[in-house]
């Protein structure tokens, strides 16, 4: 994959984002970025809380570990993990699993309503409030899958946006 140019050699995905939305091309630029982002917010100080939907991740989640490293350093995270993702369900639940011992905060879907999202979204702390960062995807959270799909994700800050993906998992939460 290519170097996106200025999330490459960045220190910080999420104040790069803060000034302007970032948009990623797989599999022609890294998933690594994505990667990146959750690691980001899984350590910094600032970010307190995560949401993010999944439906099919890689069979060693890099991603899903974020989340449970986030957890674990005392962040508010929620996972809502699709069940009914044809050919994936046993291993959605196996990570799902592993979440909830970690302190993730797991939610599943209905009966018969499959959700096919592919949103995070992330609250920290600055100078001015909180913010509210989103990456919004057509793929997958999947390391594994975005080498070979050809996907696009939104990286933003931008609050038009981010609150309505807020008001997706407010949703996804029954709240």
């Amino acid at each position: 994959p290519l170097a996106h140019p200025m999330l490459e050699d960045c220190s910080s995905i999420l104040d790069l984002i803060r000034d302007k939305d970032r948009l990623l091309h797989f599999p022609y630029q890294s998933y690594e970025y994505v990667v990146q982002l959750l690691q980001e917010a899984a350590t910094d100080p600032d970010v307190d809380a995560i949401w993010i939907s999944l439906y099919r991740v890689a069979h060693d989640s890099a991603v899903v570990k974020a989340l449970i490293e986030a957890a674990e350093n005392g962040k508010e995270v929620s996972a809502f993990v699709e069940v009914q993702a044809r050919f994936d369900e046993e291993l959605n639940l196996e990570w799902a699993e592993r979440m909830e011992r970690a302190g993730v905060r797991t939610l599943y879907g209905e009966r018969g309503i499959k959700v096919h999202a592919k949103l995070a979204l992330i609250r920290r702390r600055e100078s001015e409030g909180q913010r509210l960062y989103a990456y919004l995807g057509t793929g997958n959270f999947n390391e594994k899958t975005a080498r070979i799909y050809s996907d696009h994700g939104l990286l933003t800050a931008d609050p038009r946006l981010t609150e309505e993906v807020l008001c997706v998992f407010r949703s996804l939460a029954g709240e």
